[in-house]
């Protein structure tokens, strides 16, 4: 039984998404705050699943801080829906990440394995640094 960990912004919403893990034989961690994910990094799940149907730009945030940890770096991760464009720039940061559509996502956590030559995309500070200040508050 993998052990997975859920991001997704809404408890609600969620609520389906961790019903649909459960039935396909995983055990889910989820919790709503954040902040919580930090004792991942000490014994850290299997497979860590991203929901990208709110709020996309969270979602990828919380996928390249995961990869900036040397212990989270290999536990794959596997994005679930969002919009086709956004899911496209996320690809562009993390292309070993695994995307699919819920309806997939069973068979897509069955062949994840971990990735011990885990793309470390740069954190955000990183990849703003060399841009102007018009084109950081997105007029330049």
């Amino acid at each position: 039984m993998p052990r997975v960990r859920l991001f997704h912004w809404k408890e609600i919403e969620a609520a389906s998404l961790i019903a649909d893990l459960k039935a396909a034989g995983c055990s889910v961690d989820y919790n709503e705050d954040f902040g919580s994910y930090l004792p991942t990094r000490r014994s850290p799940p299997d497979i860590f699943v991203i929901d990208l149907t709110r709020l996309p730009a969270h979602g990828r945030e919380v996928a390249v801080a995961l990869r900036g940890h040397r212990i989270t770096r290999p536990v794959p991760i596997v994005f679930v829906d969002g919009d086709p464009e956004k899911v496209e720039r996320i690809r562009g940061i993390l292309p070993d990440a695994v995307y699919v559509s819920r309806s997939r996502l069973a068979a897509a956590i069955r062949r994840a394995k971990p990735n011990s030559n885990a793309v470390v995309p740069p954190q955000m500070m990183e990849r703003f640094a060399n841009r102007t200040a018009a084109q950081k508050m997105g007029i330049g």
